[in-house]
C-alpha cells in the first residue's frame, strides 16, 4: 500500500451491549469498462464519489475512499475526502476494501459502491445492525423487482436465499427462471455489504472462482467459500451508475428531490 491512515476513533456501533468499530469504505477506480472514469463524474457541479462519501458519513463517522488512480485521489484530496491509495492489482471492490482490512482495524467494514450517490443512509443502517452474531460474515440487502425490464436487465444483479435469509446465489439471468409458467418473486442485490475482518481476510486470499468470473458478482466468491452471508430485505432502493445514461437518471432524481424538498 503506498500510504496508510491510521484513525484514532472509528464510528462505534453499541448492540446488545456489545461495542462494535465500525469503518466505511468506498472502493474507487478509474478503468471502468463500460464507463470510464465514472467516480469523476459531474452531478451538479460535484463528482459522483462526493455524493456517495456524504451519504455514507450520515450514519457512519468515519468513511474513507480506497482507489489505485491518482486522480481520484486529487479530487478526494481537494473535496476534504480521506483517501487511501491501494493496489491496481485488485479485480474487485472487494478485493480493495479486504486491503483496506489488512492494515486499519476495525470490527466491521461498510462497502459502499462508488457508483451508488443515491444510497439511503437508512440502508446503511438496515445493513450495519443485521450483522448482529458472530456467525454472520456478511450482510447484504435486497428489493423486490416489479419492473419487468429490470428483470431482464443483465445490470440489475438478482439474489436468491433460503427461508433463513442466507444467501444461497447471484445472477445477471433471472433467477428464479419461470421456466414453468410460475411467477415467483424475483429480487435485486442491493449491492452494499457489512463484512466482519475475519471474512474480508479470508476473502482477499482466495482465488477468484469460476462461479464469479461467469457472472461477474464477487459475492458469489464468498458464498462459494463457504462465507455466512445474510440478505436482509429492504425497501430502499438505489440507482447504480453503470453507464451514462443512468449518470442522467441521477441528476434527474436530485432535482426532483430538491423540488420535493422545498416543496414540504
Amino acid at each position: 500500500m503506498a500510504e496508510v491512515l491510521r484513525w484514532s476513533a472509528l464510528f462505534f456501533f453499541q448492540q446488545e451491549g456489545c461495542v462494535m468499530k465500525i469503518l466505511g469504505v468506498i472502493p474507487a477506480r478509474y478503468a471502468s469498462s463500460r464507463f470510464p472514469g465514472k467516480p469523476l463524474a459531474d452531478i451538479h457541479g460535484k463528482p459522483m464519489i462526493w455524493w456517495v462519501y456524504q451519504q455514507a458519513k450520515k450514519v457512519i463517522d468515519e468513511v474513507l475512499v480506497a482507489t489505485d488512480d491518482e486522480r481520484i485521489r486529487g479530487v478526494c484530496n481537494e473535496s476534504a475526502i480521506p483517501v487511501v491509495m491501494t493496489s491496481n492489482r485488485h479485480p474487485t471492490g472487494t478485493d480493495r476494501v479486504a486491503e483496506i482490512a489488512e492494515t486499519i482495524a476495525a470490527d466491521v467494514y461498510v462497502n459502499v459502491q462508488g457508483d451508488e450517490p443515491l444510497i439511503e443512509p437508512d440502508a446503511l443502517r438496515q445493513l450495519i445492525s443485521a450483522i448482529d452474531a458472530p456467525a454472520i460474515d456478511c450482510v447484504t440487502l435486497k428489493n423486490k423487482i416489479t419492473e419487468s425490464s429490470e428483470i431482464s436487465n443483465p445490470n440489475t444483479v438478482k439474489i436468491v436465499t433460503n427461508q433463513n435469509d442466507d444467501a444461497l446465489y447471484c445472477s445477471r439471468s433471472i433467477i428464479p427462471s419461470n421456466l414453468r409458467s410460475y411467477r415467483g418473486t424475483i429480487y435485486r442485490h442491493v449491492g452494499i455489504y457489512a463484512y466482519r475482518r475475519d471474512a474480508l481476510l479470508q476473502f482477499i486470499q482466495t482465488p477468484q472462482s469460476e462461479l464469479e468470473l461467469s457472472e461477474g458478482v464477487e459475492l458469489l466468491r464468498a458464498i462459494e467459500n463457504g462465507c455466512k452471508v445474510k440478505v436482509k430485505s429492504t425497501m430502499f432502493s438505489s440507482v447504480g451508475v453503470d453507464t451514462p445514461t443512468d449518470l442522467e437518471k441521477v441528476r434527474e432524481s436530485l432535482i426532483s428531490k430538491e423540488k420535493g424538498n422545498k416543496n414540504e
